[in-house]
């Protein structure tokens, strides 16, 4: 989680090609049998720091009395197998790990692992610990080869340590798992998305280009405001749960942001490569990207196809590192077609923008973040350089929230190790409190207002309009 992670905005995503499975046999006072369980779901969300799986739902298939589960019922461990390569050789082998998961808590649930009030019931939900440095709650893993996050094969075994009753006064004891019995995966956060979208543009220069994209639409009938979404360049591919869970991007569909925006739509582009592929394959050192047309076409596409439900009056772009830079890179492509935009650890070098590109840019609502313990980008050269030319020329509503260290706002994570200061994340990775909403400053420190109120970066920018 700590290699190359700058220009490669998350080091994680959603893994739903796990291999799960339970088998259960209930012993019955009586010595009978009770029906085997019908299913078996792993459940797995978006942190800051990337998706974790989190909680185990047990269905037995037998009502199981409340008050005989403990928290050390059951064991769960965790097995992941993925391709690695030596850089050196070149040769490929598997790489694998396998950890204990520490249980938090255990209750009876619904299928969808809510928590039950009642004295029995057939779902058991198992909420394990989650931390940044917990590799083994991770369904993913980063691939050198290709400097994108993959799918892990993963497998997870639940044996059950101490006996339960069922309702009948039986004892069930026998829970543990097997490769054998079926399964379901939950992603939460991105059942909300259509993940489906794909967008083909034959480029004058580079050809056939082929890109996804997720999407979110609110049911109502109303016009709504777009958002927009760039990922880095981890979460490239053809997968864009990648680009929905590598970073907490599924935060722009939740309330919190939401309610900002009178509910808005989602739109998250996903490239096969990265976006700051200049078409040899390479990074840019020009400013210059093979996906410009592309994206600018797939964007424009979706506003028309959706053009009873999006207000063209407020479009917002925004992203991180490699999407960061894709962000102004838009924004000079498309004068006065986006509303605002919010990048945050961005990648354009600041002397690739002529004058002319400062003009072009002086005039957009801009909000910044960046971190100075940023050692991917060199933000004296990029973000920092970019918005001091920006407020020379006269900008007006460009702002830059800079802050030290990238620090969890939580307060669930601490350093450890008997320091209880807040866990320090990798200083690149600004853009945690941008998509939790926790910016409000500008770079002299001060809040920023509109008409006298303090607000945060969401509802300054649900606010822009063109």
């Amino acid at each position: 989680m700590n290699m190359k992670k700058g220009l490669l905005s998350g080091f994680l995503a959603l893994a739903v090609t796990s291999s799960l499975f339970i088998s259960t046999n209930v012993s019955a006072n009586n010595s009978t049998e009770a029906p085997a369980p019908f299913s078996y779901s792993l459940v797995t969300r978006g942190y800051d720091w990337g998706p974790a799986v989190y909680k185990v739902i047990l269905h037995t298939g037998v009502d199981i009395q409340a008050d005989t589960l403990t928290n050390d019922t059951f064991k769960v461990l965790a097995e992941r197998s993925y391709p690695m390569v030596n850089m050196q050789t070149k040769q490929k082998y598997t790489g694998a790990d396998s950890s204990s998961r520490t249980i938090d808590r255990v209750y009876l649930s619904d299928e969808k692992g809510n928590a039950s009030e009642q004295p029995a019931g057939q779902y058991i939900t198992m909420e394990m610990k989650v931390h940044p440095d917990s590799v083994s709650a991770s369904p993913f893993t980063f691939d050198l080869s290709t400097f994108t996050n993959k799918y892990v094969d993963l497998q997870y075994t639940l044996v059950q340590q101490k006996p339960l009753q069922d309702t009948q006064g039986n004892t069930v004891d026998n829970l543990t798992t097997r490769p054998d019995t079926p399964h379901t995966m939950i992603e939460q956060g991105v059942d909300k998305f259509d993940t489906t979208g794909k967008f083909n543009y034959k480029d004058a220069k580079y050809g056939q280009i082929h890109l996804t994209y997720a999407s979110y639409m609110p049911a109502n009938d109303k016009k709504k405001p777009l958002i927009i979404w760039l990922h880095g360049a981890g979460e490239g591919g053809t997968d864009p749960r990648i680009a929905l869970l590598g970073n907490k991007v599924t935060s722009l569909a939740g309330e919190s942001i939401q309610k900002y925006f009178g509910e808005a739509a989602v739109l998250v582009p996903q490239t096969p490569t990265f976006w700051m592929n200049d078409g040899t394959g390479q990074y840019t050192k020009t400013g210059k990207s093979m996906y410009t047309s592309a994206l600018t076409a797939l964007i424009k596409q979706y506003v028309k196809d959706h053009a009873a439900a999006i207000d063209t009056d407020r479009i917002y772009i925004g992203g991180c590192s490699n999407g960061g830079f894709m962000t102004l890179n838009m924004l000079l492509a498309n004068p006065d077609y986006f509303a605002a935009a919010y990048p945050s650890a961005e990648a354009y070098t600041d002397s690739w923008l002529t004058k002319q590109d400062i003009n072009k840019l002086k005039d957009t609502p801009i909000w910044f973040t960046a971190a100075g313990a940023d050692k991917t980008v060199d933000t004296s050269k990029a973000s920092t350089a970019t918005y001091k030319r920006l407020i020379a020329a006269g900008a007006k509503n460009v702002h830059y929230s800079y802050f030290d260290k990238v620090l969890d706002m939580s307060g669930l994570y601490k350093k450890g190790n008997g320091d209880s200061a807040a866990y320090e994340y990798n200083g690149h990775w600004s853009w945690i409190p941008v998509l939790n909403n926790n910016i409000s400053k500008d770079y002299n420190g001060k809040p920023v207002k509109i008409k006298g109120k303090a607000v945060s970066l969401m509802e300054w920018m649900a606010s822009q309009k063109n």
